[in-house]
């Protein structure tokens, strides 16, 4: 077996060295067969039931050789197509009878001669059989140049007439228009391909077969997709008895150039076939008509809003600004749809509408106003926007910082906002003037009196040369908003940005070595210490800290709950936490270990296969018995990335002051955490995040005489919208050219319609408080008897993934569409109890969810007669069962305690 291998290497490269594919001087005749399938994932076995098969025969002849140069003249003729459904084959009379040429160098197709009319289909296949006649003579060929461009390649030489081809990481197998930069939001991709040579015993090429698979699935959903198989076949049928004529030049240069009267050359890698991708005689407006009924106001969180969303998405994006306006115009009532829809599209032309309909001047109107920052919101979580876009924000600012209209401010403050995320999604060099020219400004503002909401646009940018100035504000300004802002920003950056030297910032404002910090800022070091993944040298530290005399209990609990709640996700992190608390004895006991504050902090399964792996991380910060800062976030998991879908935050400041400590004879055990020597000012508002993208602010109130305001006049009870926006989740599309030359298109997008709402209601007699958040809308809110109703949050969420999947050539194709529809729904709900003593409870819930697939395959057999096309319909339905949480154990102690009350 040693010798075998190398003998027939040697037998393989003589006789290949010795004779070409096709003999000089000869005429051989093949019969070509292109088999393409569209097939159900995880099927038992394959299905050719959508499927479609064309053959044609092909005569070669050789009408130049010199050395081992060759011109190839190859006639078709007798085409068909066909599919199993069919009763017969089509056959296809408008294919012209012109012959093309292949130009071999070196024994390898180089170039492809073909009649300047030739259409992009029939060239594409034309290529495709150039390409099967590439066959390497050595057993070391890394790289090759095909009809799916640069290939990397691997052979293997079973015997002297028998040789396959591995190819992979094919260029032409991932032409990308659009794709989503977060993993989890964007789809999965294996391709392969096998070439089976078979060979007379002087050389001569008997069969040439290409096998090849495309699996194309959902990142966070794997089972959704498609397989694509393609077949192509090249099978000698016998040598031709014609008399070949030679074109007698003296270089193949010569013998090509006698051609181009007529003819050009062209390159084997091939060209996409845009008919595939292209949409059929619609119109935006046409297609809105047809949906109005589902994107009312009252559809908003459901999710056949977000399914006519992205349904009319393609549409949208290839319209122009005249016919964008005209929408616009008749249709005001649905404004606020329309410029969520207009966000997405991300176009110039979309944009210039939208600012052109609503946008003013200084005699902008209010509810123009609003609906421009509704616009921004939803183009913030863009992530290929073109370019003309952010140049007309950038300057949109630099005139408002010379007209300083206070009525527009938060307008302003929204298009700071969008234009730092939508610079980070455009990935521009970092020395693109256009990112030196906002990093500059921000770093500016960074130092104003608005410098919390310039940190705000830094975590948005994520610009990797800012950290440094972030961090000398988180550690030097004497403001603890701009601290925490700063902080929040630096904990957005991937923990790899970070070196040795800025952990140890992080640590010193954790532990306070150099002077006392806000207790946020301390939690979000915290954060960033952890995720840059500690030794097991600091992750002692943190558990001596434990048995620390810092009175800051709250901060104490929170660092032991997020310990542990990474110790349940990562089993190395729980093996070394392990053992770093056997090792320390006066850290491991009760006394310790002892929860002895109300801080929060929890990841929870929310779902998982057959529906997407979602998670729910909830953070509640608590300072002096009332909640400081929460956070719950909703991550959508593939594998071992994660995306943030959604995150609402609530902040408060300076309610302490108005609770009290409650009965101060009473001993809750529960030592009051130290305070800072600044007085706060009584704040709270509410932040929100869509995908990574950060949004302006909401205000509740700022100050106690605007709290009082509400009070008295009860205002903040009525339910008010706080976010209602369809944004848009999964946005990819792409091209794969396949060996037989079709093309298939690739087209995902995915929807989320969320209608967010809050309330703040307050009693001044009684000291118990409920806190209510609701991943569904609500129509009533429970309260006891004596309760002080501080927050209710309603959220009801629909999404919705649309995919489109099209393989085919001129006289057939294979089409794919899918949905999948999603109402997921949670409830988490606080109480608070402070009459005396201070007790929490939480409770969260998940109620019954359905998530429905539908899925609509087809074929066709076009420009032939008769034409044919049939089509396979399919839906599943998953039911998800509702369920209860467990926190954990002190929050079940406090729930009795509070519901037998």
């Amino acid at each position: 077996r040693v010798l075998y291998l190398p003998l027939v290497l040697a037998l393989f490269a003589v006789a290949a060295g010795a004779s070409s594919l096709i003999p000089p001087r000869t005429q051989q005749l093949f019969e070509l067969q292109s088999v393409v399938s569209l097939e159900k994932l995880n099927a038992a076995a394959p299905a050719n039931e959508v499927s479609y098969s064309f053959e044609t025969q092909l005569k070669v002849n050789s009408v130049w050789s010199q050395d081992e140069s060759q011109l190839l003249e190859i006639h078709h003729s007798k085409h068909y197509v066909a599919t199993p459904g069919a009763k017969a084959k089509r056959s296809i009379n408008s294919l012209p009878d012109r012959p093309f040429y292949v130009a071999l160098v070196k024994g390898q197709p180089e170039q492809l001669i073909a009649h300047t009319s030739r259409d992009q289909s029939l060239l594409n296949l034309e290529r495709g059989i150039a390409s099967l006649l590439q066959l390497r003579r050595s057993n070391d060929a890394d790289t090759e140049l095909d009809v799916s461009g640069h290939c990397r390649v691997r052979y293997n030489v079973k015997s002297s007439t028998r040789v396959e081809k591995h190819k992979t990481d094919c260029a032409l197998w991932d032409l990308r228009v659009s794709y989503h930069p977060e993993q989890a939001l964007s789809v999965a991709q294996h391709s392969q391909e096998q070439v089976d040579y078979e060979l007379s015993a002087d050389g001569a090429l008997l069969r040439a077969e290409s096998k090849e698979t495309h699996r194309l699935t959902l990142a966070a959903k794997p089972d959704v997709g498609s397989l694509v198989r393609g077949s192509l076949r090249l099978q000698h049928l016998a040598e031709g008895a014609e008399q070949v004529a030679q074109l007698e030049y003296a270089s193949l240069e010569a013998a090509i150039e006698s051609l181009l009267e007529w003819y050009r050359v062209f390159p084997l890698e091939a060209d996409v076939d845009g008919a595939i991708g292209a949409l059929t005689e619609q119109t935006l407006l046409d297609e809105f008509e047809k949906r109005v009924d589902q994107l009312q106001e009252q559809d908003v969180g459901k999710s056949s809003l977000a399914l006519a969303y992205a349904q009319l998405l393609p549409l949208a994006r290839i319209t122009k600004q005249p016919q964008f306006e005209e929408l616009l115009q008749t249709h005001p009532k649905l404004a606020t749809q329309l410029v969520d829809l207009l966000g997405a599209v991300q176009t110039y032309e979309a944009h210039n509408a939208t600012f052109g309909h609503f946008y003013r001047g200084a005699t902008t109107s209010k509810e123009s106003l609003e609906l421009l920052e509704k616009y921004l919101q939803a183009l913030a979580v863009a992530t290929h926007p073109e370019r003309a876009i952010l140049e007309h924000l950038f300057g949109w600012l630099q005139q408002q910082a010379q007209q300083s209209n206070a009525r527009q401010s938060k307008l302003r403050d929204s298009v700071l906002q969008t234009l730092a995320a939508l610079t980070r999604q455009s990935g521009l060099d970092a020395n693109d003037v256009l990112l030196q020219q906002l990093r500059d400004l921000l770093l500016e503002g960074l130092n104003s009196k608005e410098g919390s909401l310039y940190a705000l646009a830094l975590q948005n940018l994520r610009d990797p040369l800012t950290i440094d100035e972030l961090l000398k504000q988180a550690t030097q300004s004497t403001e603890p908003k701009l601290t925490v802002a700063a902080l929040q920003a630096l904990k957005s950056f991937p923990a790899a940005s970070f070196a040795a030297p800025q952990r140890q910032q992080f640590e010193s404002i954790f532990y306070q070595r150099q002077r006392r910090f806000d207790s946020s800022a301390r939690t979000l070091a915290l954060d960033v210490l952890l995720a840059m993944r500690p030794s097991a040298e600091q992750l002692g530290q943190l558990l001596d800290y434990l048995a620390s005399n810092d009175r800051q209990f709250e901060i104490k609990t929170y660092v032991l709950q997020k310990l542990r709640m990474l110790a349940e996700i990562c089993p190395r992190f729980r093996a070394m936490f392990r053992a770093a608390l056997t090792q320390r004895d006066h850290v491991n006991n009760y006394n310790v270990l002892g929860q002895r504050g109300l801080t929060t902090v929890l990841t929870r399964q929310l779902s998982q296969s057959p529906a997407f792996n979602e998670t729910l991380l909830s953070t509640q910060e608590v300072y002096q018995g009332i909640l400081k800062r929460g956070s719950v976030e909703f991550l959508l998991h593939a594998g071992r990335e994660q995306a943030s879908s959604f995150k609402l935050g609530i902040y408060t400041a300076g309610l302490g002051s108005l609770v009290g400590d409650g009965d101060e004879t009473a001993d809750d055990g529960i030592p009051a955490d130290d305070e800072l020597q600044s007085e706060e000012t009584v704040t709270a508002g509410m932040e929100i995040s869509v995908q990574g993208a950060q949004l302006r602010p909401l205000v509740f109130f700022t100050g106690q005489t605007e709290l009082m305001g509400h009070v008295w006049g009860g205002t903040a009870s009525d339910s008010t919208p706080a976010y209602q926006a369809t944004t848009l989740s999964q946005d990819h599309e792409h091209y794969i050219v396949l060996a037989s030359g079709a093309t298939l298109h690739w087209r995902i997008l995915g929807a989320r319609s969320v209608d967010l709402n809050g309330k703040v209601g307050f009693s001044l007699w009684n000291r118990n408080a409920q806190t209510e958040i609701q991943q569904k809308s609500v129509d009533h809110a429970t309260t006891t008897p004596i309760s002080l109703l501080i927050c209710v949050l309603s959220c009801s969420t629909g999404s919705a993934v649309v995919g489109h999947i099209a393989v085919g050539f001129t006289y057939a194709k294979l089409v794919q569409d899918f949905t999948l529809t999603h109402e997921p729904k949670l409830s988490l709900q606080a109480d608070l109890d402070f009459y005396s003593g201070i007790k929490l409870c939480m409770q969260l819930q998940r109620p019954e969810q359905l998530l429905t697939f539908s899925n609509a395959r087809s074929v066709y057999l076009q420009n032939v007669e008769p034409t044919y096309a049939k089509h396979w319909r399919s839906t599943l339905t998953h039911k998800s069962a509702g369920c209860t949480f467990a926190l954990n154990q002190k929050n079940n102690e406090m729930c009795s305690i509070i519901i037998d009350s």
